[in-house]
């Protein structure tokens, strides 16, 4: 009885079902755009068709049995090759046309012979139409891990119902119930469950396609959202909310953090001499090579803003960042990219390095600071290199240990202003710094690294007064001006050196001061401005010996 019943509804059932389709295409068909390129408008037709061939259908009693199957089955299976092309192109791939629309030529040829048996037509068609699943099936597994989203499952279960009852509808016409299911009034159980599964089908077909390109477009716009346009790499908001939630891990659970930061050299020279198409090229060249440099999960490679670009390091000391950076700096050399203005004359980058370390940096804008400072280093020691943070350099290291070697300030002969005493005492202030450096990093007494800062300072002032006096004694212009720079370095210098005498300022921190400030910045850059005044016939320094080089890795 029940089955009766139900056969009794299969022209209601089929009507509803047209509607259905005319609703699901037409609304598909509003929110396709071609220009999306998600093939959801050879969606919209495929359910167009689809619909189509129930309303041919429905009309059997009309336009004839053979007519009716015929035009129905080829809308069908048109309607499955339309599907096919839909997928094709939102997975952005070329259709296999041959493939796809074959089983339209096969589903003619079985109506080219008017005699041919019923049964033999019914199967055939309803075994092409689950090849066709197959090929849609086949064409979403080879493509499961580039749709995001569920939308892929709603899909893929449409298709298995379909697939599945149309292989029992060959079965129950091989079987001999081939008459009942073209009938729209006898009492088909097969023929009520096929038009029923039909409207599953449709909906899950609908909704999985619509949700499926509803969850591309969330994923393209939270990558909007977090990549920069040009590069591919992470943009500035993206980097501020991995670096805040890096810096709190590692301080949460005391491990390591390291940030290079990277610059490429004469960018400005190199968008004005090749134009911003090409200055725009030469960024994505290099974020590429970035990017490819950068193996771990983990790490993060972001543009900083304009032509500066900054890695996230977790888990990462200096000493391995260091390498890191090398290992991006050569990277962008072999790039080979011709720069005009470049002393090389080709596109280089240089690189500052900085991590996270007990007692050094109190917030990420310290840490942030570091590498900038690092990298300033590296742009006017030369360009073309890798400077590390000194502040960056882990304590409590056993001495004459190959880490407590890492860093010391070297004394090149480039650094020479050509006057005796000036360059002695500046020879003897590296020496200071040294021995503060190595104070520091055995983790020296409180007492003695207080002694060893009052004699740094102390030979500090000894040596700007004996330079203020050989400076005014050459009649160099800008005594005055330079006398001006030592009471400010030295008013900071006394400050920081009580902070640290009261316990308020780590050691590490005075020595950046001392060895950044006094002898990387004042002695080896902005003496330079006076080398002239005292008569200097040295040699023009090298770029691999240019002043901040004072802070090498040995």
């Amino acid at each position: 009885m029940i089955s009766i019943s139900l056969a009794a509804q299969t022209p209601t059932l089929l009507l509803v079902i047209i509607l259905v389709g005319c609703v699901l295409s037409v609304s598909v068909a509003a929110v396709a755009r071609r220009s999306q390129r998600d093939g959801m408008v050879y969606w919209a037709v495929g359910l167009a068709m689809h619909t189509a061939s129930l309303l041919v259908f429905s009309q059997i009693s009309w336009i004839g049995e053979v007519s009716t199957l015929f035009y129905a089955n080829v809308l069908r299976a048109c309607a499955w090759a339309a599907f096919a092309e839909g997928l094709s192109e939102f997975y952005r791939r070329r259709p296999a046309r041959t493939l796809i629309w074959s089983p339209v030529a096969a589903i003619l040829l079985t109506f080219a012979f008017p005699g041919e048996n019923l049964t033999l037509r019914i199967v055939v068609i309803s075994l092409v139409f689950a090849a066709q699943d197959v090929l849609a099936l086949w064409l979403m597994w080879q493509e499961r891990d580039r749709a995001p989203g569920r939308g892929k499952y709603f899909l893929m279960t449409g298709l298995l119902i379909a697939m599945t009852i149309l292989l029992l509808r060959a079965m129950q016409a091989a079987r001999g119930a081939s008459a009942a299911m073209v009938t729209l009034t006898g009492s088909s159980p097969i023929q009520t469950i096929s038009v029923l599964a039909v409207l599953v089908v449709m909906m899950l077909l609908s909704i999985g396609f619509l949700l499926m390109s509803k969850d591309r477009a969330d994923e393209l716009n939270r990558i909007l959202a977090t990549r920069d346009e040009l590069t591919g790499l992470a943009n500035r908001r993206c980097l501020n909310d991995a670096l805040a939630s890096e810096w709190i891990r590692a301080r949460r659970s005391d491990q390591s953090l390291a940030l290079v930061m990277i610059d490429i050299d004469q960018f400005k020279r190199y968008n004005d001499h090749y134009g911003h198409q090409a200055g725009d090229e030469c960024l994505k060249r290099v974020a590429q090579a970035i990017h490819s440099s950068v193996g771990r999960a983990g790490d993060l490679a972001a543009r900083y803003g304009g032509e500066e670009f900054l890695l996230i390091l977790p888990d990462t000391d200096a000493a391995a960042a260091e390498r890191l950076a090398e290992t991006v700096r050569k990277s962008v050399e072999a790039l080979d990219l011709p720069h005009l203005h470049a002393p090389s004359g080709r596109v280089t980058i240089s690189i500052g390095v900085a991590a996270l370390g007990s007692g050094f940096h109190e917030s990420v804008d310290s840490l942030l600071g570091a590498a900038d400072e690092a990298l300033y280093r590296a742009k006017h020691g030369g360009r073309n290199q890798v400077q590390v943070a000194l502040a960056s350099l882990p304590r409590g290291l056993p001495s004459g240990s190959a880490a407590g070697k890492l860093v010391q300030l070297i004394w090149r002969r480039a650094y020479e202003s050509g006057d005796p005493e000036i360059d002695a005492q500046h020879q003897k202030l590296f020496v200071d710094a040294n021995q503060l450096l190595g104070a520091v990093m055995v983790a020296t007494d409180s007492s003695e690294l207080g002694k060893l800062v009052d004699d740094f300072i102390a030979d500090i002032v000894q040596h700007f007064q004996d330079e203020e006096a050989i400076l005014t004694k050459v009649g160099y212009p800008g005594a005055a001006d330079h006398a001006g720079l030592h009471r400010a370095l030295l008013d900071q210098a006394f400050v920081l050196a009580e902070r640290f005498h009261r316990g308020t300022l780590t050691p590490g921190a005075l020595f950046e001061y001392l060895a950044h400030e006094v002898v990387a910045r004042h002695i080896l850059i902005v003496d330079r401005e006076f080398f002239p005044a005292l008569g200097s016939n040295g040699r023009k320094p090298l770029a691999s010996d240019a002043p901040t080089d004072a802070l090498t890795a040995t």
